[in-house]
């Protein structure tokens, strides 16, 4: 279980990437830290989803100018601005990432492939899929 949103983490490294602080990699490993695999679905320019770095890079290519945090709940949907269908994904989700300058969102949501849940979790596989 994770001790903070994914979204605070991608946005905290993401910027810091953006800022010039940190190489994409050295931002993707720290996103993705002991969680599942990260991909980034649904980019301008990519046909199917890409992995974190790629994704950090392009969001970049993009012009992203800054990534913002949105942890929305049913009643208070603090910081969301987005389209409804958006909005609808990080309310069910509680959290999103916002790109300034690039008009892109990016909401979290885990997938599972493999044997049935009963199976140990090390059969499975689980990645994290932003779109």
């Amino acid at each position: 279980m994770l001790d903070e949103p994914r979204s605070g983490r991608l946005a905290a490294w993401g910027n810091a990437l953006i800022a010039g602080l940190v190489s994409p990699d050295d931002a993707a490993d720290h996103i993705t830290g002991d969680d599942a695999a990260h991909r980034v679905a649904g980019l301008p320019g990519e046909s199917g989803p890409v992995g974190l770095t790629l994704a950090l890079g392009r969001l970049r290519a993009l012009g992203a100018r800054g990534l913002r945090v949105a942890l929305p709940v049913p009643g208070h949907p603090l910081g969301l601005s987005g389209p409804p269908e958006f909005n609808a994904r990080a309310l069910e989700a509680e959290e999103a990432v916002l790109v300034t300058g690039a008009a892109l969102g990016l909401v979290p949501r885990v997938r599972e492939a493999g044997p049935a849940a009963d199976v140990p979790a090390a059969d499975r596989h689980v990645e994290v899929v932003w779109d």
